[in-house]
């Protein structure tokens, strides 16, 4: 293996490590868009503060636990959700399976030569793309509505800023 030959090996190892991030960030996004759409309007059917915090956690979590062929199935039954949106999520599928499941065993053969790595890395690439679009999409269908619950950019913001400020003490010790 000459120097060139395990870069690219490391580019396409690289590629796909980023592909996978973006289909999970995709991934959480289903899981807020059934969060928002679905529990956020229940908050005042909730006796006080900690079962409500429950109740929303325990959805989360059971959210997160899903495949997203369940994801999928879940934003099938929220009223409101774009139908074309769902249908582009839903021919995502494919892509986002074969990254979780067979992209180095369907790729063996092409993994071994330059150009099928070539091949390999702009496949992912395309794919960080299509997550990226669809992500920012259900992003954007979901803004008003969060906004509709007091969730606005500004808050968002502040929570992201707060995670920044979060991490840089990582890793935590008690």
């Amino acid at each position: 293996m000459t120097d060139t030959d395990g870069e690219q090996i490391r580019e396409v190892y690289s590629r796909y490590g980023l592909a996978m991030y973006m289909a999970q960030v995709l991934e959480h996004g289903m899981v807020n868009a059934v969060i928002i759409m679905r529990i956020l309007g229940t908050r005042g059917s909730h006796p006080d503060e900690e079962n409500w915090q429950a109740a929303f956690d325990a959805a989360y979590e059971a959210g997160l636990a899903k495949t997203y062929g369940n994801m999928l199935r879940q934003l099938e039954t929220l009223d409101g959700f774009p139908p074309d949106l769902l249908a582009r999520l839903r021919a995502a599928k494919e892509d986002r399976d074969v990254l979780a499941h067979r992209f180095f065993r369907q790729n063996d053969v092409a993994f071994l030569n330059p150009r099928g790595r070539t091949a390999m890395i702009a496949w992912c690439e395309d794919r960080v793309e299509l997550f990226k679009v669809l992500s920012d999409e259900v992003d954007a269908f979901l803004e008003p509505i969060q906004e509709s619950h007091g969730i606005s950019k500004e808050w968002i913001e502040q929570a992201q800023e707060q995670t920044l400020k979060d991490a840089e003490n990582w890793p935590f010790t008690d």
